[in-house]
């Protein structure tokens, strides 16, 4: 008997709930403890681990377990070579040699959520809590608000509608009216300033886009706070806006070499 195209959807959708197992704080899986935090059937648990390990995403690991496996390190390699944010963003971040900049940071906007793709220290003094591959919710932090301000008027709605606890709780308005004037504000100012994440430190992230209209990422600039003035920090945000728009100018009008496929941007859209 054929499976529907809704049973296929479920049963993979349930193989990808393993892989959602795997943490920084739990980083090895047994079968046992698959069974056992998932509700599943051993059969179940033994096909699903067995086609991971098949397609390189788990592999075995000692007493029994499970680990990651090597193909989710050739994906992010490819990711690294492929991806067109990274192929001209990097190359120009390299030539920013400003004393002021501590850290360099790119965000990527997926669903609701941003992603931390691109790390770099300047300052061996500095502490940074978004690392390259970590994730924040879309309200948290001056590289998601940036991002967040940014969205199309439907998708902010959206967001809000979904989200009006949060959003009253970081302080970004109470309603509906008071969100879309502390979106506006952003905007206007081109650049969002903060130091949620990590107290140590000021971030300023400016966004950049692969269309005009169309945000898709945003660069920080970070410094630690005890060492910074209000001079430099107007200073910092020009340079990260300054960045940012070079990028996005580059992004904008890339074109791939004779012979090879077009850019694949990501297109960000809410989950909500």
């Amino acid at each position: 008997m054929v499976k529907s195209d809704e049973a296929k959807k479920s049963s993979a959708d349930k193989v990808l709930k393993v892989l959602d197992l795997f943490t920084e704080d739990a980083p090895a899986w047994t079968v046992e403890m698959i069974i056992q935090e998932l509700d599943a059937t051993r059969a179940t648990a033994y096909r699903y681990v067995k086609a991971l390990s098949d397609a390189g995403l788990l592999a075995p690991g000692a007493g029994s377990s499970y680990v990651l496996g090597p193909r989710i390190i050739q994906l992010d390699r490819q990711i690294q070579h492929s991806d067109p944010l990274l192929q001209i963003a990097v190359p120009l971040l390299e030539k920013e040699n400003s004393p002021l900049i501590g850290a360099k940071s790119i965000s990527s906007f997926y669903g609701d959520q941003v992603l931390s793709v691109f790390v770099e220290r300047c300052d061996p003094d500095i502490y940074l809590t978004m690392e390259r591959g970590r994730v924040f919710p879309l309200i948290y932090g001056a590289p998601s608000r940036i991002i967040l301000a940014y969205l199309p008027p439907y998708q902010m709605k959206n967001f809000y509608t979904a989200n009006a606890a949060e959003v009253a709780r970081a302080g970004l308005g109470e309603t509906w009216e008071d969100f879309r004037t502390s979106m506006r504000l952003l905007r206007k100012q081109g650049y969002c300033m903060g130091s949620e994440m990590n107290r140590t430190v000021i971030g300023i992230s400016a966004p950049i886009f692969h269309e005009k209209s169309t945000v898709s990422a945003s660069l920080s600039y970070i410094r630690r706070s005890e060492i910074t003035s209000e001079a430099q920090k107007a200073e910092l945000a020009a340079l990260v806006v300054a960045a940012a728009d070079r990028i996005s100018q580059q992004l904008i009008a890339y074109k791939p070499e004779e012979g090879r496929p077009g850019p694949v941007f990501t297109t960000p859209r809410l989950t909500v």
